[in-house]
């Protein structure tokens, strides 16, 4: 199984501050079963906790997951400059996640060599 952030959102997470660890975090609590919402079309979102400000006035993460074959972390924005999704964001994020849909392993391991995708590594990777 494969644990991507996107370009986009690679960024977006060390602007601020959040590490591989933080997101391992995520994932473990999203494949049991919490997440904040299901947007459709393998969409889900997930809140993640800032440091000293928790998960309520943290940060919300768009992730797209195909079960057992890859989880994306595609979009993030902060719930103090954002409280939700517009429904331009959804329908870009829709279409977005059509096209990963489509992904096979060749085309994500080529869009890791032109990092278009960077890979969530696990502590001493």
């Amino acid at each position: 199984m494969n644990y991507l952030k996107n370009k986009y959102f690679a960024r977006w997470a060390r602007k601020h501050g959040i590490t591989d660890n933080v997101l391992l975090d995520a994932v473990s609590e999203f494949e049991s079963g919490l997440f904040e919402a299901d947007l459709g079309n393998h969409l889900f979102k997930k809140r993640i906790a800032l440091a000293g400000r928790g998960k309520s006035a943290g940060t919300r993460t768009i992730l797209f997951y195909q079960k057992g074959k890859k989880l994306i972390f595609c979009y993030g924005f902060e719930k103090s400059h954002q409280s939700n999704l517009s429904s331009s964001e959804i329908n870009f994020l829709h279409k977005l996640s059509d096209g990963y849909q489509d992904s096979t392993d060749g085309i994500i391991a080529q869009g890791i060599q032109q990092k278009k995708f960077f890979k969530i590594l696990k502590p001493g990777e």
